[in-house]
């Protein structure tokens, strides 16, 4: 199996991009770790080099115990007597290798620190350009693959990194090897090199291999996470149908599957580590006749050169194995780079810290100017639509499912940009650069409450990190949240679970109602924000609603004739556009059906 071109120049494409990345997060730390990885094979050299002398003074006659030091120009410097007693080499052999053992476990904490700062910073980016992107982005992409890319995918980048590493590290190691052969003997290091050549020639298919499983790996793992993350986010719907089987059957599936390519993958690799030691073995017997026969060198010489031999030979197989690693996990960075660009493509301008609104007033009131909204290439949610919203005033905005009063809500609150068309505040457009701004302005509640698994203060401090307690239950009060509050046993501390799970939804509600009244915006948006709250509680929402009325302007969405009894106007829509705006008070005798009954 071999590499397309195309595909050849992609891998050291990301691989050359990662050793970038690396190099760039690390600064002059990664330059200090190849001068450590570089010492480190100098140090191996060298104690190895040390053993020549004592190998020499086998079967020495006359004992004197004077090592004489082989003619290399490191070793004559050191002893330009070209002497050493045995016990002063011995010492220094003892030395060497504790100084290498010290060296080696600071050299280890040096890079697991270097590629923990790598990875942490990659998650950073990664999870920052997520961040920074507009609204729109998320709308067409699955929530499962953003949390795989942040965790899964980013630990794969973290191996790939490692990998990376070790391989450079390994790299140089042979080197040390390499050239402490080439002081015994030339023409056996050529064969030596001549022989892991061919050896890394002859192993490139199983890297290829490698490679297509790591690719197939990342979409495995994305189906995988997937459908566990979307069982687990709804669990309770799944268990209301009794549809559990199927996501077993689905998670089984997608498990087997990789347990098949695992086992190919196991297979192939298995294959090369067995051909590796079959080519050792004779490699190994071609190079002790070599030596014995041809070169004839002596039995010091020999010994050491196997020695540095069975060094070398497991680091053309580290070289394979990492290179395989490698070539596993690189498609999570190629992945990864990929949704960040993407996200970074979509960013949304920062405000370079401009005060809250900045430019933007809100005396006279909001304006839609032939605003249109499609998502993609899709089919406009809203058409052409116009009206005005009076500062101070509460209008509705009703309409039937579809009718594109969610999306309406999203572009008010600045998360959408309209498509065609533009909104004005006082005769200001919101645009790509104020919009950031704008929405310090504005306090959104949704159908669906996003609660912390935290405590009470800790959601509505969302809202004003800074609010004291005083200041978070009247709050409370005005949402008509502060009476069952104040009846839990911890109050304010009390964790409401994952996502609120431990309060009922009207509960939810009125606290994420407290925690937009908090941020006392100038816009207050409600989408079908007391749905979910009991007659008695809506009626003293309204009321607070009501009491607000005239101090801020407010926009609410809703099914229920009771909470729009109150508006000051009346929005209704049909089919993404405005069938009819009007005073609420020309159409309050009629119900909701005859409202959103066609023209």
């Amino acid at each position: 199996m071999a590499w397309p071109p195309k595909l050849r120049l992609s891998v050291f494409r990301d691989v050359a991009g990662l050793g970038a990345v690396v190099a760039e997060i690390g600064g002059r730390r990664t330059a200090t770790a190849l001068i450590f990885l570089i010492l480190g094979s100098l140090t191996e050299g060298i104690s190895i080099l040390l053993l020549i002398p004592l190998l020499h003074l086998i079967g020495n006659a006359d004992r004197d115990f004077a090592v004489r030091m082989p003619d290399i120009p490191v070793l004559r410097w050191l002893t330009p007597e070209g002497t050493l007693s045995l016990a002063t080499v011995l010492c220094l052999l003892v030395g060497l290798v504790a100084l290498q053992a010290m060296f080696n476990r600071y050299k280890s904490l040096y890079m697991a620190r270097l590629l923990y700062d790598f990875v942490n910073r990659v998650r950073l980016n990664l999870f920052e350009s997520i961040g920074r992107a507009r609204w729109g982005v998320f709308i067409r992409m699955r929530s499962s693959d953003l949390d795989h890319a942040l965790t899964g995918d980013i630990d794969r980048v973290q191996a790939a990194a490692f990998s990376l590493l070790m391989l450079a590290q390994t790299a140089l190691l042979l080197s040390g090897y390499l050239l402490v052969s080439l002081f015994i003997s030339r023409v056996m290091t050529c064969f030596a090199i001549l022989i892991g050549i061919l050896l890394f020639i002859a192993l490139q298919p199983f890297r290829a291999r490698a490679s297509a499983y790591g690719r197939m790996l990342t979409s495995r793992r994305q189906d995988q996470y997937r459908t566990v993350s979307e069982f687990l986010g709804g669990i309770k719907v799944a268990k209301s149908l009794n549809v559990e089987a199927s996501y077993f059957a689905e998670l089984r599936a997608t498990l087997d599957r990789m347990k098949t390519d695992n086992i190919a993958y196991a297979r192939n690799s298995t294959v090369a580590t067995a051909l590796f030691q079959v080519t050792c073995v004779i490699g190994l017997s071609l190079f002790i006749y070599v030596a014995l026969v041809r070169v004839r060198l002596s039995l010091a010489d020999i010994v050491v050169l196997l020695l540095v031999f069975m060094r070398i030979a497991p680091r053309f197989m580290d070289i394979q194995t990492q290179a395989q690693q490698l070539l596993i996990n690189l498609p999570a960075y190629a992945s990864m780079q990929s949704l960040q660009a993407h996200f970074d493509a979509e960013r949304e301008p920062q405000d370079g810290g401009a005060a809250p609104g900045a430019g933007l007033s809100l005396d006279s009131g909001l304006e839609l100017r032939g605003v249109s909204f499609a998502y993609g290439d899709s089919k406009p949610v809203v058409k052409g639509i116009s009206f005005s919203l009076p500062a101070g005033k509460v209008t509705a905005l009703i309409g039937p499912s579809g009718s594109g009063k969610s999306t309406i809500a999203d572009m008010l609150l600045g998360l959408l940009e309209p498509t065609e068309g533009m909104i004005l505040a006082d005769g200001t457009e919101i645009t790509t650069e104020n919009r950031r701004a704008w929405r310090e302005q504005v306090a959104y509640v949704p159908q669906d409450v996003f609660l912390l698994h935290d405590t009470i203060a800790a959601n509505l401090r969302l809202a004003s990190a800074r609010a004291s307690d005083d200041e978070l239950w009247a709050a409370l009060r005005r949402a008509h949240a502060a009476d069952f509050i104040g009846r839990l046993e911890r109050g304010l501390e009390t964790v409401v679970g994952d996502r609120g799970v431990r309060l009922s939804g009207g509960e939810r509600q009125r606290i994420a109602l407290a925690r937009a009244l908090l941020r006392d915006p100038d816009i207050l948006i409600l989408d079908e924000a007391t749905n979910a709250v009991d007659g008695l509680s809506e009626a003293a929402i309204v009321e607070t609603l009501k009491s607000r009325a005239g101090r801020r302007t407010t926009i609410v969405i809703s099914h229920h004739h009771s909470t729009i009894s109150f508006c000051d106007d009346l929005v209704i829509l049909e089919h993404g556009r405005v069938k009819k705006q009007a005073p609420f008070a020309e159409m309050a005798a009629l119900s909701m059906d005859e409202l959103y009954r066609p023209e």
